[in-house]
């Protein structure tokens, strides 16, 4: 069976590089094995052989890596290759071996990129995709590695090199492999250039340059291969007249230029109030806290004397103290920062300039706000610094250019340049003198020079050289010209267009939600990566035609022929669910005007059970069961027969975090409670506590202060482990702790970059715990990252509803409605209009005064309170869970019995998708119901651990005494039978 991928795996990982070098270049990729935490099977997919090919021309490097893995092992895998690059810089190239050769991969906007990706990696095909995710990271997923076999990925990328302080351009390569590479190659080409690059750091001692034609270039092959070093070339400036590199594009040129800037910058004036922004998120632990510390100490002791105010920030923002420094002693604030505790989620909305007030700050932290928006409300300058080699530049360059700040990548610079940086007032880019022929220049806004400046442009044929104009302000100081020849042009060793691109993309990005349509648009046409566009590989002509996705060169010419015949067969899509809502809402109508007036039910004497078989109803005897029990039982006509999956005990690697023992000490009293309030003649709904039974749950004990020391202790052991941040907060939240309790739930946003596993899992127990405005940003981010799933549009507009965005809630259900699916989604949940019918319908009831439903179709709308509502959905796909939900007779309404008696109807069952399955009675019968949940399986394994579910129990549904209970927990295939989540009496 097919393991579903997931984005960052934190069980065991083949790493095939470490990444301690600057970060200011491209690090080194990390390939993972997803789907299996056997060892012996991780140990036996590696790399199989690296070549590497770099060209450099002027300040202009192309690095092309070629990578060849293989799976020595008897299972089928599937890997995720992650790389990190530094800011400005995307992937642009990537390419998948499809049946023996390579396949370049095409632009395509990232949700869909996304949709079909899955759609194809069902039917067991070799896709390939490759895509941003926050900051400026990069990630491709391959599927299948085949047993025995290997795959081939090629990644490029382009990159401009900037000078050094000692006015150098340099290209750095990482090579701190872990472990021999069984073939190696490299080869560095520096072309057109007139003196010998010096190679400042090189592999093994052998690799020198020859001069070869108008290039130097430098060349190795090894076999098990074990650098010694990195590669670190100097390239050799010359004091010339300034001519841009042009690149031919139609009536036009696109042009690029690198210029020095040798003027004289300003010393800057600190104030002596100095505000401190120390992030202390999880994500901290990853900082170079010991450069970041030098980086003050420089500052301190130049400055001498001084106020600091620190502030602390993760999920909250909280005042760290007032520091009075005097002639350069700071060992109190030292020595704080030192032992500040790192821990939780990041949210940079809490930053609150009211409670850290000063004229200037610094701001330590890596650009990445996973727990609330990325806004930082201080207009006064701000210095972001970063030392994080996973960090978000463009968020932390645009905090800084916004306040008049500076960004500070202390990964590029030691602590002493960092200050001399930051201690100076530099020249700035301000413009261009007029020149008519000259468009789309980047960077388009005033930068600070730094000693040199690269800007990228359009120059029509037979523009004028152009002239930059520099200076403090808005007065120009300085001019540097450039001269436009069309006769220096790369010779289609250089796409400038593309490093353009990149400059245009780089500033657009600083406001991305004005820009992410155009942004998109760019990306897409010079196929370039970015935060909405994917670089994606299918199998075959077919499979382009399918999707309407415009292939490679190589199949152009069959894709027209292809799409010319239209004899392939098309994608066939599901534009819309309202044809079936319609139909639904006349199915609940009836449904709900049917009276029922159930028998009284004599309960059978008890018989031996298999765990999870279903229980005989009054009108369905135990023979009738038989074929349920061993297996396999008939389903609805829409719904597939359900197999019995032996293998799901192995796929999970973690035990229930439903205790048996709890839910049997549970249940008497929530009967007691029950009986005592029995007169009330009032619906009571009872959840019960649960608690984890994992080993690590023995050792936290007494008051919540002293569990938070414990919590810590021995957090470093399980610190990328998702259940176990869940199974903490549990904690403190049934001890009255709810700070720490949310504390400790929000470092789920610091395990992995866009994991909707995992935020889906968030968004249910901040829902839970009450904790809306968050779950309204964890719903989000959702949607965001899964537009093409009808649930994420639920999420959130459940979410939007507890903010009381009533409005918007009930605009977002209806537009789940209209929506258009792939056929797989479409019928992965079908069914889903039911609840979406019962939730609009809901609003309506209960703020009519205060919607407008012009657009919805009158025919959806009507009066539908029901007695009781329970409604369950969980956060994988791929995975099947029940509701049951026994009634006082105790007639158990299941999949294999969704209409009861008494009225319980049980909307359509979900085998693969993420629910939600929904049980109501219009009219409830006196007496107890129990609700169970029945985790039946799934097909996958990830890093957001069991599946976690969500069920919502109400009462009075759709009345004004409406009440609901919500519960949150995570389930295994080690839990057989039905789980109790809850119960509620009438």
């Amino acid at each position: 069976m097919k393991l579903q991928s997931i984005f960052q795996p934190l069980f065991l990982s083949v790493l095939l590089f470490v990444t301690q070098f600057s970060a200011g270049y491209a690090q080194t990729p990390q390939l993972k094995v997803l789907g299996t935490t056997d060892p012996a099977v991780l140990k036996a997919v590696r790399l199989k052989s690296m070549h590497i090919v770099v060209q450099v021309y002027g300040n202009i490097a192309t690095t092309v890596m070629t990578m060849s893995f293989i799976n020595t092992s008897s299972r089928t895998l599937e890997g995720e290759l992650t790389f990190p690059m530094p800011g400005g810089v995307s992937i642009s190239g990537y390419a998948l071996d499809i049946n023996g050769k390579m396949r370049e991969a095409v632009p395509v906007e990232k949700a869909r990129a996304t949709e079909v990706f899955e759609s194809v990696e069902h039917r067991r095909i070799d896709p390939g995709l490759l895509e941003k995710v926050e900051g400026n990271n990069f990630r491709t997923r391959i599927y299948p590695f085949p047993a025995g076999g290997s795959r081939t990925v090629k990644i490029s990328y382009e990159e401009e090199l900037h000078f050094s302080p000692a006015q150098q351009l340099s290209y750095h390569l990482p090579l701190a492999y872990k472990k021999a590479v069984p073939e190696f190659s490299l080869k560095v080409s520096v072309l057109e250039s007139i003196e010998k690059p010096s190679m400042v750091e090189q592999p093994d001692g052998s690799f020198n340059f020859q001069r070869k034609d108008k290039a130097y270039i430098a060349q190795l092959e090894r076999k098990d291969f074990l650098p010694e070093h990195g590669l670190l070339i100097n390239l050799p400036v010359t004091d010339t007249p300034v001519h841009a590199l042009m690149q031919k594009a139609g009536q036009s040129y696109y042009f690029l230029a690198n210029v020095v800037v040798n003027a004289p910058s300003r010393t800057h004036q600190w104030s002596n109030q100095v505000g401190l922004i120390w992030d202390v998120s999880l994500s901290g632990l990853q900082r170079d806290q010991a450069k970041e510390l030098a980086l003050l100490d420089a500052l301190i002791k130049e400055k001498k004397n001084l106020t600091i105010t620190l502030g602390l920030l993760n999920n909250t923002f909280k005042k760290g103290g007032v520091f009075v420094i005097k002639d350069g002693n700071w060992k109190e604030l030292r020595e704080k920062l030192r032992h500040v505790v790192y821990d939780g989620g990041t949210d940079y909305s809490q930053i609150n300039s009211g409670l850290l007030k000063a004229d200037e700050y610094l701001f330590f932290t890596d650009g990445f706000s996973g727990f609330g928006h990325a806004i930082v409300s201080i207009t006064k300058p701000v210095y972001t610094i970063n030392s994080s080699l996973r960090a978000d530049f463009s968020l932390l360059k645009n905090i800084s250019a916004k306040t008049g700040g500076q960004f500070i990548n202390l990964n590029v610079q030691s602590a002493e340049a960092a200050y001399q940086q930051m201690a100076k007032d530099e020249m700035q880019f301000i413009g261009i003198k007029n020149n008519p022929g000259i468009s789309e220049l980047y960077p388009a806004l005033p930068v600070r020079v730094n000693g040199y400046l690269s800007v990228a442009g359009i120059a029509a044929s037979g523009a004028e050289d152009l002239t930059l104009q520099f200076g403090y302000g808005k007065d120009v100081t300085l001019e540097r010209k450039v001269k436009l020849n069309a006769a220096v042009q790369s010779a289609g060793v250089i796409e400038v267009s593309k490093i353009w691109a990149q400059k245009k993309l780089s500033d657009m990005d600083v406001n991305y939600e004005q820009n992410k349509e155009k942004i998109s648009a760019l990306g897409q046409q010079f196929g370039i990566v970015t935060r909405n566009t994917s670089l994606l590989v299918l199998e075959s002509v077919d499979d382009y035609i399918r999707y309407g996705i415009e292939p490679p060169a190589e199949l152009k010419a069959a894709y027209a022929q292809g799409m010319k015949g239209r004899v392939q067969e098309k994608e066939n899509r599901k534009e819309g669910l309202m044809k079936e809502a319609i139909a639904m809402a006349v199915e609940l109508k009836a449904w709900w005007n049917k009276v029922f007036k159930p028998e009284k039910f004599f309960p059978n004497p008890d018989r031996k059970t298999v765990a999870g078989d279903p229980v005989p109803t009054p009108d369905q005897p135990a023979e009738a069961l038989q074929g349920q029990v061993s297996g396999i039982s008939v389903r609805g006509m829409n719904a597939p027969q359900r197999e019995n999956r032996t293998e799901s005990s192995q796929m999970l690697y973690e035990t229930v975090v439903v205790s048996p023992s709890a839910t049997s000490k549970l249940r008497p009293r929530a009967s007691d409670a029950i009986a005592d309030r029995a007169a009330a003649e009032q619906p009571v709904i009872i959840v019960p506590e649960f608690k984890s039974d994992k080993e690590y749950m023995k050792k936290i004990s007494g008051s919540t202060d002293d569990a938070y020391q414990q919590y810590l202790s021995i957090r470093k052991d399980y610190q990328t482990t998702p259940s176990f941040y869940l199974d903490l907060s549990n904690w403190f939240q049934q001890h009255q702790d709810a700070d720490r309790a949310l504390l400790i739930l929000s470092n789920l946003t610091e395990l992995d970059l866009e994991n909707a596993e995992i935020y889906k899992t968030l968004t249910y127990k901040l829902r839970e715990t009450g904790n809306v405005k968050a779950e309204l940003f964890t719903s989000h981010k959702v949607l965001e990252w899964r537009p093409m799933d009808a649930q994420s549009y639920r999420d959130y507009a459940l979410a939007l509803a507890d903010c009381g965005y009533y409005q918007r809630a009930l605009d977002t259900l209806y537009t789940v409605l209209n929506q258009s699916y792939s056929m797989d989604n479409a019928n992965r949940d079908h069914g889903i209009e039911e609840i979406i019918l019962a939730e609009i319908n809901n609003l309506v009831s209960l703020h009519r005064g205060k919607l407008n439903t012009g657009k919805i179709d009158k025919s959806l709308i009507f009066n539908f309170p029901v007695e009781v509502r329970v409604v369950m959905n969980w956060n994988k796909k791929d995975t099947d869970i029940d509701l049951w939900v026994t009634d006082p007779n105790g007639e158990k309404c299941f999949y294999g019995n969704n209409r009861t008696k008494a009225g319980g109807r049980l909307s359509d069952d979900f085998t693969s998708g993420y629910g939600p399955e929904q049980f109501m009675i219009k009219k409830a019968i006196k007496g107890t119901y129990k609700i169970e949940v029945n985790y039946y399986g799934d097909s996958q394994l990830s890093i957001s651990g069991p599946t976690t579910i969500m069920a919502e129990i109400y009462t009075n549904y759709g009345n004004a005494n409406q009440k609901r209970k919500i519960i949150a927990l995570q389930l295994s295939a080690e839990q057989k039978g039905g789980v109790f989540i809850g119960e509620f009496t009438f």
